[in-house]
């Protein structure tokens, strides 16, 4: 009796995980990496790098602190994608943004979402730190962010240098 309850157990879990299951985790795989080619491209600072990861019908949101008369309040900039790397271009700085912990992703069908905490280097020096929120679209078997959105904080980061 045992054996049958145990073969029914086992039928039953291998059978109510779906082949989406296998699919989502190689999803999941190619959405961390579009975020690495994201990273790179801020390294970079090339537009082509950019294009090659984006829709250009959508869009980059970033939220800042304020003017040094109004620090408690945001601002906000948007662009479209193709305006936002349009005259991007080297500058001599090295650029590196990085997760500081797991990302989260959310994935359903062609659609996606991975948010996460990151930090930001200039030359090395630490910048700032926030939140990183991209919308994903899986179009022709690929992956490419439609939306990309972060805040840029310069108080309680978690890895920011201590003064």
């Amino acid at each position: 009796m045992r054996t049958y309850t145990f073969s029914w157990l086992t039928a039953l879990f291998i059978f109510s995980h779906p082949a989406d299951a296998i699919a989502e985790s190689g999803d999941r795989e190619a959405i961390l990496a579009v975020m690495d080619k994201a990273f790179a491209a801020v390294r970079s600072n090339i537009a082509d790098d950019w294009r090659a990861i984006q829709l250009s019908e959508g869009t980059t949101l970033s939220f800042r602190p304020g003017p040094k008369e109004r620090p408690d309040e945001l601002e906000m900039r948007i662009s479209s994608n193709e305006d936002f790397i349009a005259d991007l271009e080297p500058d001599g700085h090295v650029y590196i943004e990085r997760w500081t912990g797991e990302p989260t992703i959310l994935i359903r069908g062609p659609i996606a979402v991975i948010w996460g905490e990151y930090e930001f280097r200039i030359d090395g020096q630490f910048s700032h730190c926030g939140v990183d929120s991209a919308d994903l679209v899986k179009v022709s078997g690929e992956w490419k962010v439609a939306n990309f959105m972060w805040t840029v904080e310069e108080e309680n980061c978690p890895t920011a240098p201590s003064h």
